[in-house]
């Protein structure tokens, strides 16, 4: 947590994507191999592993079987977004035969070389390609896929509705997706929150089946269904070889009974993009400042504001942009907000004024154009120690 000019120069990613992305990256490049049989066969039938090479197998990091709820035909082009150790790159380019198409992408170049080992052993590899890249910018043409699958790669996104925009960008009109993941209905503790383990095991980045549904329906994708749920408990969290044992130990200590039985729901997600071409599908390429141009008409001080939290402090809620609420504080001369936490990691940007980031560590100044940061649980509060109103942007960037 810095105001220092030079680091706000260097930083421009106010939504931790890069630090969350190299934490997903550390962790799946760290683990000596996956899951394995076992959790293979939680989710496919002998009969389908019966067609995928035992290496594949053995990365298994799945959390469930968007192959099976695909509907693939002959002849239709799948992507297959984090393809992993290759399990449902090689099933679905069963389904789809010779005439059809797979492409597999995946963040890390070893894991693209495994699978394409895979196809090579299943002998697919003819109508199959691997591709290292990243969901939320996909190297595709726009109408180029007839279906997207994916399993327990949304959740690692730190942008899942850019994620979403950029699949409905690449399916041809009337292409579905279908995939694997988990969602979560309560909080897990902060500490749990912003471990690298959490985030690359899809449990710090899941979200509740709503807020999904409406990342869905705002990339454009319509006929919506979540089926196949399935309980997923601390120890089938545990089989997990991203979850460290120092982790699994830290959820056991911190979680009672009941949340260590459901810590998240493993679900099928199914969508279709519309269609008739003329209904309108957000690229999801905007910036944050382009997608809320359209308030530039509107006076910030003729919002009002929330029912004050403390004495000289107003706070005005603007739209929701991707996975941030931004809202604007003005702390009036001498005011302060409470000491508080979040669950979830935040920043905010100094617009107006000076004064203070209290932290029980210490004190951060503050003046206009700081950018300042607060982890997961850090117990702190925004005084205004100058004779103006202290005005900042407060983004709350992982509200589940």
């Amino acid at each position: 947590m810095s105001g220092d000019p030079a680091t706000q120069e260097v930083r421009r990613d106010l939504l931790f994507q890069d630090e969350i992305r190299d934490a997903v990256r550390r962790s799946y490049q760290g683990i000596p191999m996956g899951a394995g049989r076992a959790v293979a066969e939680r989710f496919y039938a002998p009969e389908e592993l019966a067609f995928v090479p035992e290496t594949a197998v053995t990365w298994a990091l799945g959390v469930g079987n968007p192959v099976r709820h695909a509907a693939l035909a002959e002849g239709e082009t799948v992507l297959d977004v984090g393809c992993g150790g290759g399990i449902d790159s090689v099933l679905a380019a069963i389904q789809v035969g010779p005439a059809g198409h797979v492409i597999g992408l995946d963040m890390l170049a070893e894991m693209c070389d495994r699978a394409r080992g895979a196809a090579e052993e299943a002998g697919t590899s003819g109508w199959s390609r691997f591709e290292q890249g990243e969901m939320e910018a996909l190297a595709l043409p726009d109408a180029s896929v007839d279906v997207a699958i994916s399993n327990g790669v949304i959740n690692l996104s730190p942008r899942k509705g850019r994620a979403l925009a950029e699949l409905s960008r690449v399916l041809a009109p009337g292409g579905r997706v279908c995939f694997a993941d988990l969602t979560v209905d309560g909080e897990l503790p902060p500490e749990v929150l912003a471990s690298e383990a959490a985030w690359a095991g899809c449990i710090a980045g899941a979200v509740s089946e709503e807020l999904l549904a409406k990342k869905l329906g705002r990339a454009g994708l319509t006929d919506i269904e979540f089926t196949e749920r399935m309980t997923f408990t601390l120890d089938d969290v545990a089989a997990y070889p991203l979850f460290t044992a120092d982790v699994v130990e830290l959820m056991r200590q911190l979680l009672p009974e009941a949340a260590q039985a459901r810590v998240a729901t493993g679900l099928i997600v199914t969508a279709r993009k519309p269609s008739d071409a003329s209904v309108a599908i957000d690229g999801g390429a905007a910036s944050a400042l382009e997608s809320t141009v359209g308030m530039a008409t509107v006076r910030l001080d003729d919002i009002t504001p929330d029912i004050a939290e403390a004495p000289g402090v107003a706070v005005r809620h603007l739209k929701r942009v991707e996975d941030v609420e931004l809202k604007v504080l003005d702390v009036e001369p001498g005011g302060s907000t409470p000491w508080h936490t979040h669950h979830h990691a935040h920043e905010g940007v100094v617009i107006g004024g000076a004064g203070a980031l209290r932290l029980e560590s210490g004190r951060e100044p503050l003046a206009p154009g700081t950018v300042f940061s607060v982890a997961p649980g850090a117990r702190h509060a925004i005084v205004n120690e100058h004779t103006e109103p202290l005005r900042f942007v407060c983004m709350d960037c992982f509200i589940h």
